[in-house]
């Protein structure tokens, strides 16, 4: 049982020594392919190596598209939404949720946000934006 023991802490040494790629400044990059993971590696540039992080519950890593030494999180299925620019929004089910995706100007990408608890996500008349209800 000990070998066992020992081997098993050995492979997770070599494991997080394999993970821990060196990195500088605020970089960060997804662990895999894009929309996949619900982690996200980030640079410590303390110790120049990436550290795993998890994106908020119910979202996957993407590479920033504006800024390719960068990754965000998102929705499922939000990576391949294209671009978008000003205050726009779409809702992600309207009127059976409250979820919405959110234009994030900085990375010109969707994020995902929610209506208040209770209320569900409805498409404004110029369909641009929401409303909630």
């Amino acid at each position: 049982m000990v070998r066992i023991t020992a081997f098993a802490a050995a492979a997770a040494a070599i494991a997080a020594v394999a993970s821990g790629q060196q990195c500088t400044g605020n970089t960060s990059k997804c662990p895999g392919a894009d929309g996949v993971s619900p982690t996200y590696l980030q640079c410590n540039s303390w110790n120049g190596q990436y550290v795993s992080m998890n994106c908020p519950s119910g979202q996957v890593c993407y590479t920033n598209p504006n800024a390719p030494t960068t990754a965000m999180c998102g929705l499922p299925g939000t990576g391949g939404q294209g671009q978008c620019t000003g205050n726009t929004a779409k809702c992600v089910s309207p009127g059976q949720s409250g979820d919405y995706l959110q234009c994030e100007n900085w990375s010109g990408k969707y994020v995902s946000a929610s209506c208040p608890s209770g209320l569900k996500c409805y498409t404004s008349a110029g369909g641009n934006g929401v409303f909630c209800n």
